[in-house]
């Protein structure tokens, strides 16, 4: 190995502690210079009797310093002064019998001095007190207790349940209160699911009856309500086969696929989707067609033949996929390159920027569905039409991008005049370079034409069901 590279490796390596040794050092001495300038500070507020704003610059100095003895000599001094004049405002408001303010006077005291011993200085209080402490906590939990019970006895939830939660932050065992607090929430909440309930608003109800369960399963009978209201304010509906009156074979067996599996994966637990492949058989056993279940004594049969309480109908009006071609078209351009050049005058070397002709290729493709599709959903109650509906959807896809076989980052777009040097046109031709060269299939894009069909569909029956 050799000698003046090791002891030139070791001299860096030293080199480079010491320089993390300094920053290190000057890290401190800064914060140090800081902690000194505040606790500096702190005194002239203290001598000129400003004990409160003193403390403040003696708190702040020990955090940069905990080591600085000045800031703890004078904290000390002054953070005590600034407790005992919040004991003596506790101790007026509980002589008082204020016993609301007397309890936060002395939780802020409190605070004060355990925020304090966080920078590592114990102040002083009298045991006496936390007795005179406890004696008003005691009086105002009775106090607010009893209103909370008034206002139980009233019906007026909120306010109740406002100071059940106080009282269980001043004390999580005080007698009933966590019952009381549980109570007051979910009271108000359970009447207005009861009123839902009984006058036959069972979705309603449920969705009220809900919020309870998720915070006391076991609050009354709510267990047993929610799934009352559940099993009935359920909504089934039969999907028949549909109909197919485009040139395109299989559409409506897709289609009614993509139907179902909406209706069934939507977050919504009253649907529940009737698929019966043999409905049209089941009509045609009782001599019935869909037309005659627009009647009010026919749909009441059919709908007790299929167990549902609405049949949806479909027929795929039109279908039009207009698959692309890749098209694609040469364009020219220009991609620099250096010269190296000689200054005699100047006796120096310099590189000069050229531009050389050259062409890059741009590809474009467009690929769209669409549909046209009527859907209508009937009774097997009333015989009556619920909604009915033509949607059309559109689904497209297009790609534009361009491919050259020199340096991307060196291409410039070509102008009448020549060259173009702009910096915003250049990134534009390198943007198309890097564009995306997926295109989406006609058949990805009619199964998204699909879904957009069978959302709108679900999205018609969801709201004439919560409109019932």
């Amino acid at each position: 190995m050799n000698l003046n590279n090791t002891y030139s490796f070791q001299s860096l390596g030293a080199k480079l502690l010491l320089g993390i040794a300094a920053i290190a050092l000057l890290g401190g001495l800064s914060s140090c210079s800081g902690s000194k300038a505040l606790a500096k500070k702190g005194a002239e507020l203290e001598t000129a009797g400003l004990y409160t704003d003193a403390a403040v610059f003696y708190y702040n100095s020990l955090l940069r310093d905990r080591n600085n003895v000045d800031a703890r000599i004078g904290l000390s001094k002054t953070g005590q002064l600034v407790l005992n004049d919040k004991l003596d405002e506790f101790s007026k408001t509980y002589k008082s019998g204020d016993y609301k303010k007397a309890v936060y006077d002395y939780q802020d005291a409190m605070k004060y001095s355990e925020k304090i011993e966080r920078v590592g200085i114990k102040l002083e209080a009298p045991g006496y007190f936390a007795d005179d402490y406890e004696d008003s906590k005691r009086k105002y939990l009775r106090t607010i207790y009893e209103e909370g019970n008034a206002l139980m006895a009233e019906k007026r939830f909120d306010e109740a349940n406002k100071l059940f939660k106080e009282i269980s932050s001043l004390d999580p065992n005080y007698k009933d209160v966590t019952d009381l607090k549980n109570v007051s929430q979910n009271e108000p909440i359970y009447l207005e699911a009861l009123a839902y309930f009984d006058n036959g608003k069972y979705r309603k109800a449920y969705y009220e009856f809900e919020k309870i369960f998720q915070s006391d399963p076991q609050y009354k009978d709510v267990a047993i309500l929610r799934q009352e209201s559940l099993d009935k304010g359920k909504y089934p509906v039969a999907i028949t086969p549909f109909e197919n009156a485009s040139s395109s074979k299989g559409l409506e067996k897709q289609l009614q696929a993509r139907v179902v599996t909406e209706l069934t994966s939507v977050n919504n637990p009253f649907i529940k989707v009737i698929e019966r492949q043999n409905t049209e058989m089941i009509l045609e056993e009782q001599r019935l067609n869909l037309s005659a279940v627009v009647d009010e004594e026919t749909a009441a049969q059919v709908g007790n033949l299929l167990g549902a309480k609405a049949i949806v109908t479909g027929t795929v009006l039109s279908y039009n996929s207009v698959p692309g071609k890749l098209r694609s078209q040469n364009k020219n351009a220009y991609e620099a390159y250096r010269v190296k050049r000689y200054n005699k005058e100047l006796d120096k070397t310099f590189y000069e920027t050229r531009y050389k002709p050259v062409e890059y290729t741009e590809y474009y493709n467009h690929n769209e569905v669409s549909i046209s599709f009527q859907y209508k959903a009937i009774s097997l109650e009333t015989g009556e039409v619920l909604f009915s509906r033509v949607v059309d959807k559109n689904a497209q896809d297009n790609i534009f991008y361009a491919t050259y076989d020199g340096e991307p980052t060196q291409l410039f777009p070509a102008s009448s005049q020549g060259v173009n040097t702009s910096r915003r046109d250049q990134q534009q031709l390198q943007s198309l370079i890097r564009a995306d060269r997926n295109l989406k299939s006609v058949n990805k894009l009619a199964k998204e034409a699909y879904t957009e069909v069978s959302k709108s569909l679900t999205n018609d029956l969801i709201s004439h069901m919560n409109n019932l």
